[in-house]
């Protein structure tokens, strides 16, 4: 009797003890993951900044502080010598090549683009800096997924000491049922709360994305390609609208990150544009308005929103735009091209930021070209990039129809790297001479139709 009160007793303090040990476990590993994400969201951010600043010159783009990264290499070794401590194979090797490549990216990348933004090789170190962001990327992944693994065996070892546990102690079988039930349905009522949330707001997403109308004296086309499932959801837009019987605006966006979130700052973007230009007609106005209210809005730091805004007057035959970190901008005339720079940074760095308007005359026949970075980063199996140079070619030699070139440029992109790698949209706008007065809508979020 008395060996049997003993196990009744000691039976489910065994058990807490246990259960505590492998709970403190997993949150020391979901702890190193947490480290992990923020390690990579770092290498993003400070490639953003680099981007930033190689295409506006702003030294801004980098606060609070230039790299190199002091801290970045300071988390690293941190969690490298926690993963040790939890026994990760292969943890010390993989997060000593992550330090080298942040290392890597900082000597020779960010480093010498700070020195030189202009310098003939910039292109090139670009290039090389979202190699190894990416490369940064998929050792931080490796890492995850045996962080995973090592969760994985954390469980299946709270499980053998569960069962030990029950095979001695009767009482504690009952109690551990209990609880084994309750978190059982806990668990199925939180996924299927999750499964019902996210079927909803795709389902808002599709309903929210308001179809675009062409501009008078005017042809339009478009195009949109997903690299997710979450084809619905993607953070790139493109809209136009009427402000006026002979004027309109026209606007392609492209938030950070990816899915739900990413979708929801565009959607907002949308609404909140359409409603700050409904109240006035200069686009560097409004765009510095919508950059205040995104930073009310989001108080994540790593969001942001790349974005062209343009009014267009028919009388005029002129375009009026401010781009926020926008580069992917053009109008050909004849076969001449000319580039469209960026009048600002993107949103979402600072609510004091200004904003600049840039007036471009057009005539019948010229074509704008707008695109999310999805087709300048188009990358083929070696890494190079689609690149501004393949594109100002496609561009020149392209149909005149705006459907049929935005069409071309899709099918070019995916050809070159073998399916559709970042989301892409992109909007033409040709200007012609007889408008037959149809407001022909398009999509938002898919394939358009020339008016």
């Amino acid at each position: 009797m008395a060996a049997l009160l003993a196990t009744a007793i000691l039976g489910p303090l065994i058990g807490v003890h246990q259960l505590d040990a492998a709970s403190n476990a997993e949150v020391r590993l979901s702890t190193a993951r947490v480290d992990l994400d923020t390690l990579v969201q770092r290498q993003l951010g400070e490639e953003t900044g680099l981007r930033g600043y190689v295409a506006t010159r702003d030294p801004s783009f980098f606060e609070p502080s230039l790299p190199p990264d002091a801290d970045f290499d300071a988390l690293a070794l941190s969690v490298e010598a926690r993963l040790e401590r939890e026994g990760i194979p292969s943890a010390g090797a993989t997060l000593e090549d992550l330090r080298s490549t942040h290392q890597t990216w900082e000597d020779e990348v960010a480093l010498p683009l700070i020195r030189d933004p202009g310098a003939a090789d910039a292109y090139k170190r670009e290039a090389q800096g979202k190699t190894l962001t990416e490369q940064l990327a998929r050792d931080v992944g490796r890492m995850q997924d045996a962080l995973i693994v090592a969760e994985v065996g954390v469980q299946q070892t709270m499980r053998r000491r569960i069962n030990t546990t029950v095979a001695i102690s009767a009482a504690f079988v009952t109690l551990f049922a209990l609880v084994a039930l309750r978190y059982a349905l806990g668990r199925s009522a939180a996924q299927w709360r999750f499964e019902r949330e996210r079927s909803l707001v795709d389902a808002l997403q599709r309903t929210l994305r308001v179809p675009g109308r062409r501009l008078p004296h005017t042809q339009l086309g478009s195009a949109y390609a997903s690299a997710t499932r979450e084809a619905l959801v993607g953070g790139d837009l493109l809209d136009a609208w009427h402000a006026g019987p002979d004027s309109g605006w026209i606007l392609l966006a492209d938030a950070s990150g990816k899915g739900i979130d990413s979708a929801r700052q565009a959607a907002f973007a949308q609404y909140a544009v359409r409603a700050l230009a409904a109240e006035a007609d200069d686009p560097a106005d409004v765009v510095g308005r919508f950059n205040r209210l995104f930073l009310q809005t989001f108080d994540d730091p790593s969001s942001f929103v790349v974005l062209f805004l343009g009014a267009f007057d028919a009388r005029a035959l002129t375009l009026r735009y401010a781009s926020a970190g926008h580069g992917t901008a053009y109008v050909r005339r004849g076969r001449s091209i000319e580039q469209l720079p960026p009048t600002g940074p993107i949103i979402g760095l600072d609510a004091d930021e200004r904003y600049m308007n840039r007036t471009v005359s057009l005539a019948s026949g010229d074509l704008v070209l707008l695109a999310t970075d999805g087709l300048c980063e188009a990358r083929d199996a070696a890494g190079e990039l689609l690149g501004e140079d393949r594109i100002v070619a496609l561009l020149r030699e392209g149909p005149t129809d705006p459907q049929a070139l935005c069409d071309l440029l899709v099918r070019s992109a995916e050809d070159f790297s073998g399916g559709v790698q970042d989301d892409l949209a992109i909007v033409a706008l040709r200007v012609v001479q007889q408008d037959d007065g149809v407001t022909t809508p398009f999509s938002a979020i898919g394939g358009s139709v020339a008016g």
